[in-house]
């Protein structure tokens, strides 16, 4: 069991009160696990060279963005493209786990869902001047979204 500590300070004319409280954390190791694999996954992710060029209007709906499929096992989870709007530039995309997936909070995802169920999905503007800035945007709110998905 994990314990949190709740500290409160009352303040009054020359007295100040210390009130200390223990009380169980309101998260559990899979929630730890689960923050700790979508994190290494951004971190992985932003390391990966030119990848922010590889989110163009020419990606085809449903094929795969980032990481290359030698790394699947490494990564555990990938970036595929979504729907392509002319219109407004912005490409769809999609976070899904990959098949090869070790983490336990991943596996029983794709027990429920298949490898091809959305876990996170975002927008990315293609006609953005600073395309790193954007990418890592997109792979912040990747990694929001996926952590509300699996907990």
């Amino acid at each position: 069991m994990i314990f949190k500590r709740h500290v409160t300070v009352v303040h009054r004319p020359f007295i100040i009160y210390k009130v200390v409280s223990w009380s169980t954390a309101p998260f559990s190791f899979t929630d730890l696990t689960m923050s700790k694999v979508l994190a290494n996954f951004v971190q992985k992710a932003k390391a990966i060279k030119n990848a922010p060029s590889k989110f163009t209007s020419s990606v085809a709906e449903g094929n795969r963005i980032v990481p290359s499929r030698t790394k699947d096992a490494d990564f555990q989870l990938r970036i595929d493209a979504g729907h392509y709007d002319a219109e407004t530039k912005r490409l769809n995309v999609v976070l899904q786990v990959n098949s090869q997936a070790k983490s336990p909070v991943l596996k029983d995802y794709v027990k429920k869902s298949t490898t091809h169920g959305k876990l996170a999905t975002a927008s990315f503007d293609t006609s953005a001047d600073d395309k790193q800035a954007e990418y890592e945007r997109v792979l912040a709110e990747l990694e929001e979204e996926g952590k509300k998905s699996l907990g």
